[in-house]
């Protein structure tokens, strides 16, 4: 199934995106990683910087478990980076989980 999230427009290229329409100008994302977020004019945030080095994944990862709503998403394919992700509750904001991580994630949800 494709993914129908579409990423806000000023995004830098790269896996991690702030996908278009949801942003709600928490303040969040750019509490815990300055470097890697902006605000556009309009008040949505972006990623704005890829992060590269393991400080800067880390403190990408951080910034999905203090976001207020779900907008911070990734889209690439590292297992290490989607296994964090699951590890913390957030892998349902990876867009494209293989079907052995997608278990693991479920394994993990209440009910």
């Amino acid at each position: 199934m494709a993914n129908s999230r579409k990423p806000f427009i000023e995004n830098t290229p790269g896996d991690f995106y702030v996908e278009n329409g949801c942003c709600t100008s928490c303040g969040m994302p750019t509490t815990v990683a300055p470097g890697l977020f902006s605000y556009a004019q309009d008040g949505h945030c972006y990623v704005s910087k890829q992060p590269i080095h393991a400080d800067e994944v880390k403190k990408m990862i951080e910034a999905f478990q203090v976001q207020e709503v779900q907008c911070i998403r990734y889209k690439g394919t590292d297992r290490i980076i989607q296994l964090r992700l699951i590890h913390i509750g957030e892998g349902n904001q990876c867009d494209h989980l293989p079907p052995d991580l997608s278990a693991i994630y479920e394994d993990q949800q209440p009910g």
